[in-house]
């Protein structure tokens, strides 16, 4: 079972990962990795923070998509519960927040 702070504190940690890659441009979104992560502890629990960068991903091509997602492990290890949020970069320069079928879509 999560501490019930749990949830907040990971959503708080997502957003402070999206609010500077938030500012960049379709240029600089496509120069991040295609994956960077960490360990760290949430609530008093650990789990792993990652951001992906996808190109073009399923149903939308020329765009960039970024997310940002925070699991952990559980039942030994065998499947994670995890919390993730995302930003679509599109050619025309606007930068706006992935929907729920756009990260499902790219894995999630």
């Amino acid at each position: 079972m999560l501490p019930p702070d749990y949830a907040s504190e990971a959503s708080r940690l997502i957003e402070g990962r999206l609010a500077p890659i938030r500012l960049l441009n379709l240029a600089e979104a496509a120069s991040l990795p295609d994956t960077n992560g960490i360990d760290t502890v949430i609530a008093g629990v650990k789990a792993s923070i990652t951001t992906f960068r996808y190109t073009s991903p399923y149903q939308l091509e020329g765009s960039i998509l970024v997310v940002v997602l925070v699991a952990r492990p559980r039942w030994f290890g065998m499947a994670e519960h995890h919390i993730e949020r995302g930003l679509v970069f599109s050619a025309d320069g606007k930068v706006r927040d992935a929907t729920e079928r756009e990260l499902q879509n790219s894995g999630g």
